[in-house]
């Protein structure tokens, strides 16, 4: 295997199976021939096209130089008031962060809620959460101008004209697949943008596969493309293309979306569909929300959390879950993530047998209570 870096792919031609590749030392081309090729070029971050965007202390954080250039801005700016521009899962992260090192920080959503892909009543508590540790919420409003002095980032200015002052402001508003290589070379996009592909992650060019965040991928319930940039989905089908590149025959089934990150004293996950959602998609869903722990109530240490299940009317199939609070919330969704693997329904999860012991969990495991509210409510719609 030979290995070249410092060196970048500047075109694609399908129809001989070759690269043209720039070395970038010495700026040089070359042309490569291919039997088969893989492309990885993942997601990049949406930079809005606003006034003050280049101003300095204004960054996005989606790789290691970005992360390099972040440390020594903390250090040469000693920001106190910093501005997170969406509410996403890095924007999130990045506002304890700024909590720890006591930088007031603002958030600038343009959705009207933060955690748009959990259903409202479980999105609320990490909305409180995140305003008890004075990080403050600018919702429905978006990013108009950013000012500054000398050079420096001092005012983001919203769409509704609210200024907020700011020595430091973070670009989080998401990111769009890396696709600009494989569109100019022709290569087929799906109906989300990105390259689309077969479940062996080959993609509509014979002999042309991709993987990570530039492709498409299948959502394992509801059957249609979906678009979803998450590390360990990439590494999964990166695993597909290779050994198939290789001659082999893996293939790789799609998605249910599960997702956890934590922020202060909540962690928050969700698998599968939200109610929401699941209506979108032609189901006709039941659900319910409970409260539990992690381990048994006179047990030390207890931590609590909510749990919300959903589940389809017609037979009880469970089509996600949602979870937020504190102790073993990843244990909840993985659970529910193998449920829906299985395609199981309310009630073979109340009857699952699952592990127990007082540290460990309570007498029934909140989530097998919780399947058999949802399960009573199914039966009872017969």
């Amino acid at each position: 295997m030979q290995v070249f870096t410092q060196h970048r792919v500047t075109s694609i031609d399908k129809t001989r199976r070759q690269l043209t590749v720039r070395d970038l030392h010495n700026n040089t081309d070359a042309i490569v021939d291919y039997n088969r090729l893989v492309i990885t070029t993942g997601a990049r971050p949406i930079v809005p096209n606003v006034e003050g965007i280049r101003l300095e202390g204004v960054l996005t954080l989606r790789n290691i130089s970005d992360l390099a250039r972040f440390k020594a801005l903390l250090s040469t700016l000693q920001p106190q008031k910093a501005v997170i521009i969406g509410a996403g899962y890095i924007g999130l992260e990045l506002a304890e962060s700024f909590h720890e090192l006591n930088i007031r920080t603002t958030m600038v959503e343009k959705a009207a809620r933060i955690l748009p892909r959990f259903d409202p009543e479980m999105a609320q508590p990490f909305h409180d959460h995140l305003l008890e540790n004075q990080v403050e919420l600018v919702l429905g409003d978006g990013l108009a101008k950013l000012h500054g002095d000398n050079g420096r980032v001092t005012v983001v200015e919203t769409e509704s004209g609210k200024m907020i002052p700011a020595d430091l402001v973070v670009i989080a508003i998401g990111v769009r697949p890396n696709i600009d290589l494989a569109k100019a070379a022709g290569i087929g996009l799906g109906t989300t943008g990105a390259i689309a592909v077969d479940s062996r992650m080959e993609a509509r060019t014979s002999g042309i596969f991709a993987a990570s965040d530039c492709c498409e991928k299948v959502n394992r319930i509801t059957g249609t493309p979906i678009w979803m940039p998450l590390g360990d989905i990439a590494n999964l089908q990166g695993r597909v293309a290779g050994e198939n590149v290789a001659g082999g025959d893996a293939h790789y089934p799609g998605v249910f979306g599960t997702a956890i990150f934590k922020t202060f004293n909540l962690t928050v996950a969700i698998t599968g569909l939200s109610e929401q959602s699941a209506q979108e998609s032609g189901f006709e869903p039941i659900s319910m929300v409970m409260a539990g722990s992690d381990r048994a109530c006179y047990y030390p240490g207890k931590r609590d959390f909510s749990l919300k299940l959903i589940a389809d009317r017609r037979g009880g199939r469970l089509l996600g879950a949602q979870v937020i609070g504190g102790g073993n919330v990843d244990k909840m969704i993985d659970i529910a993530a193998t449920v829906l693997l299985g395609k199981l329904t309310c009630a073979d999860l109340e009857n699952a047998g699952l592990a127990y012991s007082p540290p460990f969990s309570p007498v029934l495991s909140p989530i097998i209570v919780a399947a058999g509210i949802l399960n009573n409510k199914v039966f009872k719609c017969r």
